[in-house]
């Protein structure tokens, strides 16, 4: 692989990574095993201040990936950590990698094919949900309801074409520097929000099914919980930036939760809202319960209460996380919850 210090290279493969010792090194196995498009890559890693023993691993690492650059992000955040990386990169264009995902072999040559092909601003493939344990493997398949929040997880055959945002990214980086760069205020959601300042600026966000990425999920109900909420949340800042962005989906799942707090609220002094607390909550569940034994019966039984569980955390955290950001707006309270990593 062609990367000299100085050189102008095809692509760089941006990292950002906070306290992942159980993960890094086979990431950048996988990273480091991927074809190489003329004129080469280089990795980059940007290190939110690791305190798990990560850091302690880049000397080792650097010895058996000499090629490999290691940057200190203090802020801890994705979106500083990637405009860090990207004015670092000596690559035409940039790629974004995220430590827990397994990117197929051919994944640089690829997307840059598909950038060169259609013209695009972003491009990317679709995330394929595994799991090792049964809450894992439960939330993998609930990705695959498309009533849950994870339409960009799901599997489109060999779809080709436009659509509003894409896993980690594939942009030329002189590109990223017109428009911008990441907007650094959105700890959770920049890659959306990155990608609809790509459209609004007449710029188009090309997907290939054909481009797999394997992804792991969460490993329990809180973290999921956590990471919609934290999804919710920004999302209002990022409507509150580009209104245009707005979708019916957006807003379900905050009048899903709205409506169980008001009823389940005025139920405890009417009789009448209790009772329709009840068919609003039931109806709800029955209607959760069906779409988990559909996806259920198309994989192994056991997994129904698991997807059941999944798609509630997501809506629920959605959901809450949105109502959450809307009040932030006349109370401008702050919050680790919706700051700090959620794995």
């Amino acid at each position: 692989m062609k990367n000299s210090v100085g050189q102008k290279l095809k692509a760089s493969v941006l990292i950002p990574c906070r306290n992942e010792a159980g993960h890094i090194e086979s990431c950048l196995d996988n990273i480091y095993g991927f074809d190489a498009p003329a004129d080469g890559f280089e990795v980059i890693v940007i290190d939110g201040m690791s305190t798990d023993g990560t850091r302690d691993m880049y000397t080792t690492l650097q010895t058996k990936y000499p090629g490999l650059t290691v940057l200190d992000n203090p802020q801890k955040t994705v979106p500083h950590g990637m405009n860090l990386g990207i004015m670092q990169a000596r690559g035409e264009y940039i790629v974004r990698a995220d430590v827990r995902c397994v990117h197929p072999k051919n994944y640089l040559t690829e997307l840059i094919g598909l950038m060169e092909q259609t013209g695009a601003d972003n491009a990317g493939g679709v995330l394929v949900p595994a799991g090792v344990t049964y809450t894992q493997q439960s939330i993998a398949l609930a990705y695959k309801s498309p009533i849950a929040m994870g339409g960009a997880l799901r599997d489109r055959g060999d779809f080709i074409g436009e659509t509003d945002a894409v896993y980690g990214g594939c942009f030329k980086k002189s590109r990223l520097i017109e428009v911008g760069l990441y907007d650094e205020r959105m700890i959770r959601n920049q890659d959306d929000e990155l990608s609809f300042r790509l459209r609004k600026n007449g710029g188009k966000v090309i997907q290939s099914g054909r481009i797999k990425i394997q992804y792991f999920p969460r490993k329990t109900f809180k973290q999921l919980f956590k990471q919609f909420l934290q999804y919710g949340y920004w999302k209002v800042f990022v409507l509150e930036k580009h209104p245009r962005q707005a979708s019916w989906r957006h807003y379900m799942p905050a009048l899903l939760v709205a409506g169980f707090g008001v009823l389940g609220c005025v139920g405890l002094f009417s009789n009448y809202a209790a009772a329709c607390f009840f068919l609003y909550t039931g109806g709800y569940l029955v209607a959760l319960a069906a779409e988990a034994l559909r996806i259920a019966l198309k994989h192994e039984m056991k997994f129904w209460s698991g997807i059941a569980a999944s798609i509630f955390c997501i809506h629920t955290g959605f959901g809450t996380g949105f109502l959450f950001g809307l009040a932030n707006r006349f109370l401008n309270f702050k919050s680790s919850w919706f700051e700090s990593l959620s794995r």
